[in-house]
């Protein structure tokens, strides 16, 4: 793993997974998503219900996201959050999974936001290829600030589920230019 002293995301680079990458490694802490990166990420994969994208420095992982396709609907939004285009869906990438190495968490890397800022790259270029107009995710509870600060909403009534559905307007952004 790279000093923990600090570093250069300048330097790191994205890869989509493939078979012969080794993530046995990889610790996020959550039970649930290493499980995921470690044995099912592949899978998902191959059915093409998502892609898993690899953050590395020197072949060190420092994190993961999987993206995939999704919809937001309407009727589930505030009317203040809602586009005045009359669709009833509308086009989002998902965030199925995203994680941080365990021992590069909350220490200012800024990796999860480097993180993010993939994602929201990837979302703009769908824009302009076939519709997309927000990020979706289901947010693990303590993850809400994270998300909150980057920007991401709550749909309404989420308070009693388990993992909270958050969105973001990709063009609510005002750093888009600087992302992409």
């Amino acid at each position: 793993m790279p000093s923990s002293e600090s570093i250069d995301l300048t330097k790191a680079d994205f890869k989509i997974l493939e078979e012969k990458d080794n993530v046995s490694k990889f610790s996020c802490g959550v039970k649930e998503i290493d499980e995921f990166i470690h044995e099912e990420a592949m899978d998902f994969q191959n059915e093409r219900l998502g892609v898993t994208y690899l953050l590395y420095i020197e072949s060190k992982i420092l994190g993961f996201v999987t993206l995939s396709m999704a919809d937001l609907r309407k009727e589930k939004m505030e009317s203040e959050d809602r586009l005045q285009i009359g669709k009833e869906n509308y086009p989002a990438l998902q965030i199925s999974q995203l994680a941080v190495y365990a021992e590069l968490q909350q220490k200012g890397f800024g990796i999860g936001t480097f993180l993010c800022d993939f994602c929201l790259a990837k979302a703009w270029t769908f824009s302009e290829k076939v519709g997309c107009r927000f990020l979706v995710l289901n947010a693990r509870r303590y993850a809400l600030p994270f998300y909150g600060k980057y920007g991401f909403k709550l749909l309404p009534r989420q308070e009693n589920r388990r993992e909270p559905v958050m969105f973001l307007n990709i063009f609510s952004k005002k750093e888009i230019a600087s992302i992409i």
